[in-house]
């Protein structure tokens, strides 16, 4: 063996006993400090003593170095705390199996039991968590208050414990006594035994009951029985019980878990005999209609009615059983004083935000039913009478105008949904009112489809369970001072003749139905027509704030699973179910109603600072544009010839013939082309993104890439196959080659290179052939649109590149903000590629349907055509002489500042990425993803210089801008229009910002407010249950109103602190002060800092 081997196996040997030595004889010393109420526990590792002597092996051999771990070593993932945990225990399993066997015997059996009766131990309990042995008496002695605990008694013969009740541990029997604290009554007449069934949640006992005689109180067994905690199952001579802890356990349950009763029932059964739960008694009957009775009588109970809360709530509908949200607006309850002074344009800050949806899970199978069976609730929760609302459907016909013409598309998918899915449904779901916090506030049954008729009714039910009729004078100034929202996903054609509708039905509920403002949420706004967007959309609304008008489909997810469950039942045991997951629902959230506020006045308040600054600083960019666009309309129309607009235009007869249906039918055939067109065109724009996403990140087979190109495709797919099945009914003749290509597995795999078939992948023979003509002259419209809309992008595109390229020439020093900077840049140079090949998509289409390729509206875009001069550069020599293009003089980015370029000489004029005044050649042409040292790998464009053109002129001209910025003689434009659709790009920008920074404002001012009404509304009822607990008479009233009490003002206390600890402890109002003032002096101290009074949004401007 060689030295350097010999020195290498001592210094592993002499390392290793080390790392032993460590390991085993560590000390450890425990220190306990005692702060205040705390006590701090610290360790802390005492000195070792020196490890065992090892002689060298060589003597002179020098000190090693210590080993390098093994490869296998260093690449041996550490385990997870979890794993660690499952190891520790899977080691553990045979000693584990050896204790849980030791517990099926034990040691003290037939020992003497420590009582003077001289009997043996032969029984433990089951329940207690302590198992002593002990003789049959004692056990009954000790669990004389505990009677439904398990015992355990050892069978000599058989040689193991068996089960037993209470009731069978004498020869005689035993009986449980009622009435004298488990003592037997002192009544001769009570000596009776009853058998009797009781129910707990250790399964069914079969055992004696002994009732207490005194008195005459023995006729009374239900009162005897409640005292004891025991819920009988009939209330003449009950024989059977349901003990409190069962029901209130089953009840968590199915809230919760969604358990049915007759599956805990079976648990229960399997508890009592695991091997023999068939013989043991069913009370699933009985528990299902004692289960029915324990929800209302908790809901009338915790709800304030057995303590008659009426007569303090007055301007509540008497006799209500609903959990009302805490933060909605509610007068006289949790308001300011004075709160209807709030100026219009703080309307936000009083304000309903209501959702209505509707849901076909929660439907009712048409099966042989009990009529008489009814809700016990009986039109005081959530649903309203049932016989009422039936009644009311009758009168109203179905299948209204209203409901059947609609020119929304989302509407006329809902109206043709598959009715097969209603089969054998008497009720096919609910709608559920709620309000934007997640409380519902009012539901009713479905019977094929939302009909507005039952929507009516719900959206009335919530409002009149939200103010009292019977004061008048009350309900004129709620209605005329709060604002309210309401989103529905149907709106656009809800909402038309509503008030005509509530007119006729609900006359009561009409002024409350005109001051409604109706939305669509934003997920479904989507879906329906672009009108619907503007119109609908709480981001273009005022004073919305960021209602989103979501949160209806929340509740869904936990209801859905008690739909199998509600179907089978009774109508009436159906609603009380439903109204008892209602309250639940509402009850949950208003528990943790102060932490989701918490999070949401954090998240609106850091979300409008965010959006402040950055609509700040477009207002310093638009500084001199801006007192023109303050006095614009917000809801003026874009006149601009942009895809979107043909597509409306195209999209205006549908409406007109659903209307008119006496019009020709070639109006809804050009309606429904347009649809599949502009389909087809977001298709192929999305199949663009796609193949530049595939190329560019070729190199990166990273897989969170590969996850994203899948799930594009995915979704592209999706879309695709829509298109051919509208293909399939307007293009029928095409499907052979659709056929065809499908058959060729051709794009399987790429469906970002499957053909779609438009008109313009076809010749005019061929379209003449395939009767495509017409749809090829809308689809060249279309086109116009789209390529006049990605000219438009590609100079915002330009405009930001300029800017970049300014900023990173001033700004960036050093590698890591230069490298920040250009990867940025060329981050706009991929989008400025992408806006150009869409320009150069629908350029071929149009070549493609007949547009002459002469024709000067739409030539061949190249990069020097996206070339302007800087508009951020300072003035230098020679700037007289230079003319920038007519777009560009008071208008654009600086608002009439002159943009001015450096002197240009004829070497130095080829274009570049960046579009900067400073044009210099690359140096070389090597692509952006093959650079070293750039994480980015997107290609720019590299466009070698070119000799001059006609159209470009000779070199003076060609320092001009590319003919982009000269779109006014190219879309035969006055020069008024030109300079309002260059503008728009601009404007619009800018408006958004506007709107985004207005509705993060009104949510956070929102948020406050609701806050405070929480807190108000928590101390609020600690008020009511103190004054209910002083009126009370017994004793068992004043307890647990008093426990109300303090259980309010613990939640006025967390939400007050949660309030100051988002740092809103400054809000509170003075006498005769009211929140829209302090709200005023902080948008008046935010205009303050702004950089200008035109940068202010219009709507933050204080009214004169």
């Amino acid at each position: 063996m060689s030295l350097k081997k010999r020195r290498a196996e001592h210094a592993a040997l002499e390392a290793e006993s080390s790392r032993i030595h460590k390991k085993r004889e560590t000390v450890y010393a425990r220190q306990r400090t005692f702060i205040g109420d705390e006590v701090k526990v610290t360790m802390k590792a005492l000195p070792l003593d020196p490890p065992p002597f090892i002689a060298p092996l060589i003597a002179e051999c020098p000190p090693s170095p210590a080993p390098v771990p093994s490869p296998e070593c260093a690449n041996k993932k550490k385990k997870t705390q979890t794993s660690e945990l499952l190891d520790e225990f899977r080691d553990a399993i045979p000693r584990l199996l050896d204790l849980l066997l030791d517990t099926e015997a034990s040691v003290a059996v037939s020992l003497p039991c420590s009582c003077s009766r001289k009997s043996l131990r032969t029984t433990r309990c089951v329940d207690c968590t302590v198992k002593v042995m002990m003789c049959n008496e004692c056990f009954i002695a000790s669990h004389a208050l505990q009677p439904t605990h398990w015992a355990e008694v050892w069978d000599h013969s058989q040689g193991f414990f068996v089960r037993h009740d209470i009731s069978t541990l004498r020869p005689a029997g035993y009986a449980i006594h009622l009435g004298h604290d488990g003592q037997p009554c002192p009544n001769p007449a009570s000596n009776t035994d009853l058998l009797f069934q009781i129910i707990d949640v250790n399964g069914v006992h079969n055992t004696k009951i002994q009732f207490c005689y005194c008195n005459g109180s023995a006729e009374d067994r239900v009162g005897q029985l409640m005292k004891s905690h025991l819920f009988p199952a009939t209330l003449r001579r009950p024989t059977m019980a349901f003990t409190f802890n069962v029901l209130k356990s089953f009840h968590l349950h199915h809230l919760e878990s969604k358990v049915s009763a007759y599956d805990f029932i079976g648990a229960l059964r399997r508890l009592t005999d695991n091997a023999f739960a068939h013989e043991t008694s069913d009370p699933y009957p009985q528990f299902r209609m004692v289960m029915r009775i324990w929800r209302i009588l908790t809901a009338t109970k915790r709800l304030g009615q057995v303590h008659g809360i009426d007569d303090v709530l007055t301007h509540r509908p008497l006799g209500n059983l609903l959990v009302y949200c805490p933060s909605c607006p509610e007068p006289h309850f949790n308001m300011e004083k004075g709160w209807e002074q709030t100026p219009i344009h703080l309307r936000h800050l009083n304000q309903m935000q209501d959702t209505l949806d509707g849901n076909y899970h929660a439907n009712k199978y048409n099966k042989n039913s009990d009529p008489d069976d009814v809700s016990l609730f009986a039109g005081r929760a959530y649903f309203p009478d049932d016989n009422e609302y039936r009644a009311h459907l009758e009168k109203i016909p179905k299948n209204t105008r209203d409901e059947k013409n609609s020119p929304c598309p989302h509407i006329k998918a809902s109206n043709k949904q598959d009715r097969k899915k209603f089969r054998n449904m008497e009720i096919t779901g609910i709608v559920n009112v709620q309000c934007a916090h997640v409380l519902v506030k009012a539901s009713v049954d479905l019977q094929l489809g939302e009909r507005f008729a039952s929507v009516d009714y719900a959206l009335a039910h919530a409002i009149q369970q939200r103010r009292n009729l019977g004061v008048e004078r009350f309900n004129q100034e709620f209605i005329t001072s709060c604002d309210h929202l309401v989103s529905y996903d149907i709106s656009c054609a809800y909402w038309v003749n509503a008030v005509e509708r509530f007119q006729s039905t609900f006359p009561d509920c009409v002024p409350a139905v005109q001051r409604i403002r109706w939305l669509i949420p934003l997920v479904h706004v989507s879906t329906h027509k672009d009108d619907c967007t503007y119109l609908f959309s709480s981001a273009y609304t005022p004073n919305a704030g960021h209602f989103h008008g979501e949160t209806a489909e929340h509740y869904w997810a936990e209801l859905n699973q008690v739909g199998p469950q509600t179907r089978q039942m009774n109508n009436g045991h159906r609603q009380d179910t439903l109204i008892d997951h209602h309250s639940d629902r509402n009850w949950k959230k208003v528990a943790n109603i102060a932490s989701t506020l918490y999070s949401d006045i954090v998240t609106a308040q850091e979300l409008f600072v965010a959006k402040r600054n950055y609509f700040q600083g477009l207002s310093e960019l638009h500084a001199h544009r801006i007192p023109v666009w303050n006095q614009e309309d917000r809801q003026r129309r874009n006149r601009v010839p942009s895809r979107a607009a043909i597509y409306q235009l195209l999209l205006a007869g549908s409406a007109a013939q659903d209307l008119s249906p006496t019009l020709s039918a070639e109006v809804t055939t050009t309606a429904t082309i347009a649809v599949l067109l502009n389909e087809g065109l977001y298709i192929q724009s999305t199949q663009r993104k796609i193949d530049i996403k595939v190329k560019l990140d070729v190199g990166l087979k990273t897989k969170s890439v590969l996850t994203e190109i899948a799930d594009r495709r995915k979704k592209l797919t999706v879309r695709i196959q829509k298109l051919r099945n509208m293909q399939k009914t307007l293009t029928p003749k095409i499907c052979d080659r659709v056929a065809a290509q499908t058959l060729a597995h051709a794009h399987s795999e790429d469906p970002e290179k499957e053909i779609l078939f438009l008109p313009s992948d076809f010749s005019e023979l061929e379209r003449a052939d395939l009767d495509l003509s017409v749809c090829a002259q809308h689809e060249h419209q279309l086109r116009e649109g789209e390529a006049f809309d990605a000219l438009r992008h590609l100079q915002t595109i330009v405009k930001t590149l300029d800017a970049l390229s300014t900023a990173k020439r001033k700004d960036a020093r050093g590698q890591d903000q230069n490298t920040r900077a250009l990867t940025r840049i060329k981050e706009v140079e991929g989008q400025r590629d992408l806006a150009m090949r869409d320009y150069a998509a629908a350029r071929t289409a149009l070549l493609a349907l007949g547009e002459p390729e002469a024709d000067d509206r739409f030539p061949m875009l190249t990069l020097q055509d996206t070339y302007r001069k800087s508009t951020r550069d300072k003035r230098e020599v020679g700037d007289s002489r230079r003319m920038d293009g007519k777009l560009w003089v008071d208008t654009g980015v600086t608002g009439g500042a002159r943009p001015v370029v450096p002197q240009l000489t004829d070497d130095d004029e080829a274009p570049v990425s960046t579009q900067v005044s400073q044009r210099k050649k690359r140096k070389d042409t090597k692509t952006w993803k093959n650079a070293k040292g750039t994480k980015r790998q997107g290609p720019s464009l590299v466009i070698e210089e070119q000799p001059p053109t006609e159209r470009q002129g000779t070199a003076s001209s060609r320092s001009a801008n590319g003919w982009i910025w000269h779109l006014g003689v190219i879309g035969k434009l006055s020069d008024e229009e030109l300079e309002d659709w260059l503008d728009e790009g601009d404007r619009v920008q800018w408006f958004r910002a506007e709107a985004e920074v207005e509705r993060w404002q009104e949510q956070w001012e929102t948020k406050q407010a609701e806050f405070l009404r929480c807190i108000r509304s928590f101390e609020k009822m600690q008020f009511v249950w103190t004054e209910l607990a002083d009126s009370q008479m017994t004793i068992g009233h004043i307890a647990y109103a008093r426990q109300k009490a303090a259980m309010y003002a613990r939640m006025a206390r967390g939400a007050q602190a949660k309030f100051n600890a988002a740092g809103y402890s400054h809000r509170m109002l003075k006498d005769g002060e009211i929140l829209a003032d302090q709200i005023q002096t902080d948008r008046h101290n935010l205009n303050a800092t702004a950089l200008g009074q035109s940068m202010v949004p219009q709507h933050q401007l204080s009214p004169e």
